[in-house]
């Protein structure tokens, strides 16, 4: 499907964009041109690869990497801030990069940025009672919440944790009940702000969420009639993996121990919450996991189960909790298939940060291994992830409706898993439709916004343009490489000529001199070139 600002340029752009289609998505990666005066990609990592391509590094190596290339900060900024926002690399580079982790790292307090009190305020409705503002949001009130927040963090790594655990602890409260829907409010909230704390710790509160209790069933798993649902998810998608060190017995053990919580209504605010009920916890003791957890109506058995599922080991002796999630976050940041030795190498870097997660991860952020040539193979992104990632890195903004409506039909929706599973993984992100239809029609809504982004004061030319551009090639080399877009020499000479050419009603076409400061050619080729290198195949990679 031709977009109609394409099909109005004429014939070069639609031969140019019709090249860049036919690309080979596995030559492809993330990050602009490491040579901009030839825009050549560099093999075997595309334009993110290695600055110092004779340095082969250990694919499964977390020793520290003493010195970081602008190549290697855009593949960092690529895997971690859902793209590369103009000026951010020239930031690392100054800061020095394990300064500038320390900082990302540290996240400010839920609730104390002004961006999120706008976000919060897309959750108050006008029929709110006194008191409790924004604590009865529709379903598309709390999306388009989420989707505030991913787009205006200054501190992007936060929100790209935050989604992490979303994944991981998916939850789609679309059944939930009116009095129901602020737990998961509260939900991502607590993952926003602990996505790089504790797993244990995190992992027990999230057992205890009203949001997860109320999804799995636990709310109405009880003594009378125990409930399989979050035992099974518990071990299988949280902690172990799919049929990993339990048995079907182990199962229904725990999902007796998994009893005791309840809703609770409150007329005098509306709302539900989930409390501990001893009433409703199944009695008797329990052996899950050969283990014998002994009755005790005062307390849940959730801290039980989280410890005997931590301490649970293979033949070898190793705890497993810490493999399953060393191979879930490689797979999120280093690669679909990180080497067996990483994953072992990360999962006692875990362990020996008692399984904090922010201390590992800077480990692997400086390493060896995030930097080499298999690290830099492109990792497909979710299309929440490229829609978010092209608004933050341009500027160019929609409205909250026109979001929600295109991460719908890319059934992409933040808050909104697809399944208990989270969203799909590898090359199973490829959706036909979003790919071919969708995406290329939400770029297309957002670079024709013009009227509303430039009542509003945004200036595309200040926003994407290298400062003091004077010609096309360095605006084709500098908007590429902010999109992570990795262009070959003839894909990066048919951008150029398209800039330089004028295509009048007719199509004839007039030779021009690309002028960036002139503004009539930033409205009209600047952001269709934008539209063409969104629909290369290396936009759709981190």
């Amino acid at each position: 499907m031709e977009n109609r600002l394409v099909q109005a340029t004429g014939g070069l752009a639609r031969k140019l964009l019709l090249t860049l289609l036919t690309s080979a998505v596995v030559a492809c990666g993330g990050g602009g041109s490491d040579s901009p005066a030839t825009g050549a990609a560099t093999p075997g990592g595309g334009n993110s690869g290695s600055a110092t391509p004779n340095v082969i590094y250990n694919d499964s190596s977390l020793s520290p990497k003493t010195e970081f290339s602008e190549a290697d900060i855009r593949h960092f900024l690529s895997r971690t801030h859902f793209g590369i926002q103009p000026g951010t690399p020239e930031l690392v580079q100054s800061k020095g990069l394990s300064v500038y982790i320390d900082e990302m790292m540290a996240f400010a307090p839920t609730g104390s940025q002004p961006f999120e009190a706008d976000a919060n305020a897309l959750l108050i409705n006008d029929d709110d009672p006194a008191g409790f503002e924004g604590k009865f949001p529709s379903v598309s009130d709390v999306v388009d919440w989420n989707i505030h927040l991913l787009m205006n963090n200054p501190n992007a790594f936060q929100e790209v944790m935050g989604m992490f655990w979303q994944d991981h602890f998916g939850v789609d409260f679309e059944t939930f009940s009116g009095e129901e829907d602020h737990l998961m409010i509260d939900f991502i909230n607590m993952l926003r702000e602990r996505g790089t704390g504790n797993f244990r710790d995190l992992l027990l509160d999230v057992s205890r969420h009203g949001a997860m209790l109320i999804f799995l069933d636990g709310a109405d798993n009880s003594k009378f009639a125990p409930n399989e649902n979050y035992a099974r998810e518990f071990w299988e998608l949280y902690t172990l993996g799919v049929d990993n060190g339990y048995t079907e017995t182990d199962v229904i053990e725990a999902s007796r121990a998994f009893t005791g919580w309840r809703r609770q209504y409150n007329p005098g605010t509306g709302l539900t919450q989930v409390i501990f009920d001893p009433e409703s916890k199944a009695v008797g003791s329990k052996q899950p996991l050969g283990s014998n957890v002994s009755h005790d109506l005062g307390n849940d058995d959730y801290g039980v189960m989280v410890d005997l599922t931590m301490q649970h080991a293979d033949a070898g002796g190793s705890d497993l909790v810490a493999g399953y999630l060393s191979r879930k976050l490689l797979r999120h940041f280093h690669s679909d298939n990180p080497p067996e030795a990483l994953v072992n190498a990360f999962a006692n870097e875990l362990r020996q940060n008692s399984l904090n997660v922010g201390p590992a991860l800077k480990t692997l952020f400086l390493s060896e291994s995030f930097f080499s040539e298999s690290a830099r193979e492109g990792l497909i992104r979710d299309f929440y992830e490229q829609v978010v990632g092209l608004v933050r890195t341009t500027g160019l903004t929609e409205s909250n409706w026109q979001y929600r409506r295109y991460l719908t039909e890319m059934e992409s929706l933040p808050s909104r898993p697809p399944s208990v599973e989270g969203w799909p993984q590898g090359d199973d992100k490829i959706n036909s439709h979003a790919t071919g239809v969708a995406m290329p029609n939400f770029v297309n809504e957002l670079i024709t916004n013009r009227n509303n982004q430039e009542e509003a004061g945004y200036d595309i030319g200040a926003a994407i343009q290298p400062a003091g551009a004077t010609t096309a090639v360095e605006v084709v080399d500098h908007v590429a490489m902010l999109l992570g877009v990795s262009l070959d020499d003839t894909e990066r000479q048919d951008l150029i000529n398209y800039m330089n050419v004028e295509i009048s009603s007719d199509g004839t076409e007039t030779p021009v001199n690309y002028t960036p400061q002139n503004t009539t050619h930033q409205s009209r080729k600047l952001r269709n070139l934008l539209w063409i290198l969104c629909q290369h195949p290396s936009f759709h990679l981190k």
